[in-house]
Formats: structure tokens, sequence, C-alpha cells
């Protein structure tokens, strides 16, 4: 967990607490894989990509799978969804081509890319069946399709950028003040997640109020606590990058 959930947590009475201070951005950003849980795959809001030939995609693959062989994924970018955070995750019976694809499709810029390792093997040992027949195949016509369905409390990327325009919305940055002056969102008003409890007088009732952070962790605390004060609030559940100059990138 983050150094500020950690304090929580502390503070609500756990003892046995770690933190990982980089977290998940910091692992990715070190080169290292990450391991998504196979229900995630079965149950997941995820792009499932299969790397392997037409025909071994025929005779079994995981359902909802596209099929993009690894030999045609050089030439498949613009078969790909807009949306650079949607979850892309690649399997084949090659774990190289898993690796291969994961480094190209990271170099188009698309922010969460994770490669499913043996994931075949892994499917079958959770007890579940591959689909026989042809898979779904991306083409210029048929692109690869996702749409990020929103948890309870959550709010869209599109409607938090358009938030910032209203006068309406206030917008709180749980981050620590050292993150906030490294850059943040036009109009943002830094109340760090472990003093949220003590500064509710400076966070008004008569707004709707959107908590973010870096990833959307915190953020999603500072909804939870806003919420059992009785504001009217969402939190963006999401990661961003924001610079001095105002600018941001949000996936």
């Amino acid at each position: 967990m983050s150094p500020n959930s950690a304090s929580l947590a502390k503070k609500w009475g756990f003892k046995n607490l770690m933190v990982y201070v980089h977290g998940m951005p910091g692992w990715k950003k070190g080169g290292n894989r990450t391991v998504p849980d196979v229900d995630y795959i079965k149950g997941g809001n995820i792009v499932l990509i299969d790397l392997r030939g037409r025909d071994k995609v025929k005779a079994g693959h995981i359902p909802k799978a596209y099929s993009i062989p690894f030999a045609e994924l050089e030439d498949a970018e613009d078969y790909f969804p807009e949306q650079l955070g949607a979850p892309i995750i690649f399997y084949s019976d090659k774990d190289s081509e898993v690796a291969e694809a994961v480094a190209e499709v990271v170099d188009w810029d698309f922010k969460n890319v994770i490669g499913f390792y043996d994931g075949l093997n892994s499917w079958k040992k959770a007890g579940y069946e591959l689909n026989s027949g042809p898979a779904l195949i991306a083409t210029e016509d048929n692109p690869v399709y996702y749409e990020k369905v929103l948890g309870h409390g959550e709010i869209s990327i599109t409607d938090f950028k358009d938030s910032l325009q209203s006068d309406l919305i206030f917008v709180v940055d749980s981050r620590t003040p050292d993150e906030f002056a490294s850059g943040h969102f036009p109009g943002a008003v830094n109340i760090p997640l472990e003093d949220m409890q003590k500064r509710m007088k400076d966070i008004p009732k008569d707004k709707f109020v959107v908590v973010h952070c870096k990833t959307g962790g915190r953020g999603e605390i500072g909804y939870r606590l806003l919420k059992e004060h009785g504001y009217a609030a969402k939190f963006l559940n999401a990661e961003c990058e924001c610079d001095q100059s105002g600018g941001y990138e949000i996936w």
C-alpha cells in the first residue's frame, strides 16, 4: 500500500503494515512484469489478444479474445482502441512472443499492457474451458472494441476533464504537498488524504466534489470518507501526470 494509505490503516488499528513506496507505476517503470489473475482475465473489463496462428486459435482460445497473430501485430496498431489506458492483455503458447508484443504496444504509448504468460495452461488449471471455432478478428473495419465500465462512485475521464472547467465542481487533489507542487490540475485544491478528516471545513457542501490522486487508490478512500460525511462526491479511478505549467495527461 501507499504511505498515506498505510498511515490511515495505522490510525484504524492495523499493526502489521508494509509500504512499497513506488507502487505499481514504479514496478512497471523498472521493467518488471505484472501477472494478471485468471479470474481477472475471465471477468475483467479488458482487451484480450491471442497471438497464436489462426489454426491454433480456432482449435481452442480463451473466450472474448481477439485474434491478432504475432506476425501481424506490427501492422495492427490502427486496430487498437483509442483509449491509451485500456487494459490490454496478450497471451500465446510462446512467452517470448508475449514479451515482445507487450514491448511493442508500450512503444505505441499504451499505458496498461500486460502479458498473460503461460496463460492457456493457467486458464485450464483454473478449470475454465476454451472456446472452439474462430475468434474475433481485429481489422480496419472491425477494430478492437473497448469501453471502460465505471465502478460505483467513479467519474469518467471525459466528465472529469469537463469538470475542471466548471464552477459547480470542487476538485480535491488528495496527494502529498510535494506531489501537488510538482504539478496539478487547474483549479484543484490540495487536501492530502491523511488530512482530509480534519479539513472537512475546507470542502464546500454546496458543490459536487471530485477526489483524485495519482492512480485512484487514495482518491477512492477520500471519496468514501466524504460520502460518510454527507458530501455529493465521486473519484477519478485513473492514472495521471501533471506538470507545473498546468498541462496534464490522464489514462
